[in-house]
């Protein structure tokens, strides 16, 4: 879209003077360019922080609930420890530019972002398991117990999103 706003800039201006305003071009480009991966960088942060306290908040009570005793503090520390764990997200990124450029399947797409959404979601299940047990003191049976709750909640919203959502995005991606 950048790009064919940005022609109409210099539509009537060629040669030496194309040459002469070029390094002016791009870095205009690459400011817009910057300004929009800034403001959906702060959006996704600011929804996963939202997201990750808000498990947090949930497997504390659960974890209360199964006969712990931890502190809330030390519960949203380990949940925004485990967000480490969305930078593999990345791949999926690199999926739809190969989707785009590489002429990759759309369906071969479909199933590497769910193979890394769920394994993403198997070790983030693991690393709640081990917060529950280390903050709340259970057991290890309890602690993964404790953590099925949000990992079920997160599963169904894989399946709603494969079957509703990502047919819908599949013209952005492909």
């Amino acid at each position: 879209q950048y790009i064919s706003i940005g022609i109409t800039l210099v539509e009537r201006v060629s040669g030496f003077k194309l040459i002469l305003i070029l390094p002016v071009f791009i870095t205009l480009a690459l400011v817009f360019f910057l300004i929009t991966v800034l403001i959906l960088v702060g959006v996704f942060a600011f929804a996963f922080f939202i997201l990750f306290y808000a498990v947090g908040l949930l497997l504390h009570y659960v974890y209360l609930f199964l006969g712990g005793k931890g502190s809330l503090n030390r519960m949203l520390q380990c949940m925004f420890y485990s967000s480490a764990a969305m930078i593999f997200g990345v791949i999926i990124l690199l999926l739809m530019i190969f989707n785009a450029y590489a002429k990759l399947d759309f369906s071969l797409f479909r199933a590497g972002f769910n193979s890394i959404y769920y394994l993403i979601l198997l070790y983030i299940y693991g690393l709640w398991a081990v917060a529950g047990r280390k903050t709340y003191g259970v057991v290890r049976w309890k602690a993964f117990l404790g953590a099925v709750l949000p990992v079920i909640i997160l599963l169904i919203f894989g399946i709603v999103f494969d079957k509703i959502a990502l047919p819908k995005l599949q013209p952005w991606i492909t």
